[in-house]
């Protein structure tokens, strides 16, 4: 596979760097996780949140800067679904010098470019329909997995050719007219050997320890990404649970394809409750700014992986780490707004970058959820 860089490109994107990254000293901070409620009530807070206090990190050795807002034409989507992305992770990968992107909302569409930048991808969906997800009727049935939707929020192209694509699904409750959209939240993977046209069986992997309840809420676990740690050779997936824990958490799999009863949940400093049903640990120092939605890239010039992710609070965050499992501690990265969602970054792909990379996000929110995508050129410098 032939990873290009910017440089081969040619991007040309007028700059106006305005936010530098503030550099933070090794102190000791808070690691307790807040109860506060996000918007649209998409998550209940728990009283027993469950923070793993890890070796905290110096992240001084770096700095960002962030460049002016730019925005995607909401139009250039289809109707149906215009206004609505981002909605959660965006995955974009090189297969054989073309690149392809995978949008996620209660479904997921697929995009070809010549370029990773999501904003050559817009409006160029290919095929014009949806390639995997899409939810069952207003009344039903239930299947207690991904009758609700299920949308790609990472890909690996595996030693067969064949894609692994790990998406979250959700479940509702019917019929929803009366019973409402909360959503029971889960992880699951599928495998494509089309380049991601069409995609087989979906499998559960990770599930929340409390089971989906009879009444309406939202519940369960997902919300995430998941990345190929060429280090280790693990994928991790990050995830939050919508009750109990409802900060960053992890799950691990050393198992090539990422198959089914290969993942195990982070919990009390360890990779050690199944990925079904176990328990989980929220990521320490993260969860001193909860949230959900990260985004994780591999970045080669930092020598670094640097994950992005939506607070509670509707604002952006950055933290950077060797090993992906022990985590510097995070960082004001934006506040645009009310409320930025969903952020994205794209570098060579969407899970590898260098010095400059692009941040997508969802800001200008309105009543009806619709929202406008914007994007800002990210750049580091080692300090």
């Amino acid at each position: 596979m032939k990873r290009r860089t910017f440089s081969d490109l040619k991007c040309r994107t007028a700059l106006r760097f305005f936010v530098i990254g503030t550099l933070w000293s090794s102190t000791l901070v808070s690691c307790q996780v807040t109860n506060e409620k996000p918007f649209g009530n998409e998550v209940e807070a728990h009283a027993a949140n469950q923070v793993e206090h890890q070796p905290l990190l110096d992240s001084g050795s770096w700095s960002f800067a962030i460049g002016s807002r730019m925005t995607i034409d909401p139009s250039v989507f289809p109707a149906a679904d215009s206004g609505f992305f981002p909605d959660g992770h965006i995955s974009v990968m090189d297969i054989d010098g073309d690149y392809y992107g995978f949008w996620g909302r209660h479904r997921s569409f697929r995009s070809i470019s010549d370029t990773p930048l999501l904003q050559n991808h817009a409006g160029s969906f290919n095929p014009p329909n949806h390639v995997l997800g899409g939810g069952a009727p207003n009344e039903g049935p239930s299947n207690g997995f991904n009758d609700g939707g299920m949308w790609l929020i990472g890909i690996r192209e595996l030693t067969d050719g064949r894609l692994a694509g790990f998406f979250h699904a959700e479940s509702h409750w019917y019929p929803r007219s009366e019973m409402g959209w909360q959503a029971y939240k889960s992880i699951g993977v599928t495998y494509s050997s089309n380049n991601g046209l069409s995609w087989g069986t979906p499998q559960l992997l990770l599930s929340h320890n409390q089971p989906k309840g009879t009444e309406p809420k939202w519940s369960g676990l997902g919300d995430g990404c998941v990345i190929y740690n060429h280090l280790n050779d693990k994928y991790y997936c990050f995830y939050t649970p919508a009750t109990g824990v409802t900060a960053i958490c992890m799950a691990s799999s050393s198992d090539p394809n990422g198959n089914v009863g290969s993942w195990q949940k982070w919990y009390n400093g360890a990779f050690s409750e199944p990925g079904i049903g176990g328990l989980q640990t929220a990521i320490s120092p993260l969860s001193a700014n909860p949230g959900a939605n990260p985004s994780v890239h591999w970045n080669d010039y930092l020598e670094k992986f640097v994950m992005v992710w939506h607070g509670w609070d509707g604002k952006l965050y950055i933290a950077a780490s060797d090993d992906c499992e022990i985590w510097e501690q995070p960082r004001l990265l934006l506040e645009d707004g009310v409320k930025a969602w969903y952020p994205n970054t794209v570098g060579y792909t969407s899970t590898t970058g260098g010095q400059s990379v692009t941040l997508y996000y969802g800001y200008d929110f309105q009543e009806d959820g619709r929202r406008t995508m914007a994007y800002r050129t990210l750049s580091f410098q080692k300090d």
